[in-house]
């Protein structure tokens, strides 16, 4: 499948954007406001748009440009899915130029997708480490 890929979001595509959150368990409850500010805010955003200029994949990160990279919500439009885009996507974020000198890509998932993430280079951590949370809203 070919893709045509995008770093900026405005006008049309903050709603088709918007649209992909709003359809997923861990981001739905969020208003179209706060999805704006996230993506100002995150140091690289990339979407996936078929060839006919729908956008049909997502993903964003936060980095230091040298030792880490966080990759948030990796999303497929559902009827998109099966058709290895999430794994383009991975792939596309690893090799970023911007990306070039990182040497950790981490992220979170939930343990039904690790599979996934397994199959394209992704391992859980060999440290002793605990994901600790703390809520303020």
């Amino acid at each position: 499948m070919q893709f045509d890929w995008i770093e900026v979001f405005e006008g049309d595509r903050q709603g088709e954007l918007y649209d992909l959150y709003r359809r997923e368990w861990w981001t739905k409850g969020r208003s179209f406001e706060d999805v704006m500010s996230m993506i100002r805010h995150s140091d690289l955003t990339l979407g996936c748009c078929s060839v006919e200029g729908k956008l049909i994949g997502f993903t964003r990160v936060l980095t230091d440009y040298t030792f880490k990279a966080f990759i948030f919500d990796v999303i497929v439009h559902e009827a998109y899915r099966g058709r290895r885009i999430g794994e383009a996507i991975l792939s596309r974020v690893v090799t970023h130029l911007a990306l070039s000198r990182v040497t950790s890509f981490e992220l979170y998932c939930p343990d039904n997708l690790v599979p996934f993430y397994s199959k394209i280079g992704f391992s859980k951590g060999t440290a002793n480490l605990l994901f600790l949370e703390r809520t303020v809203r």
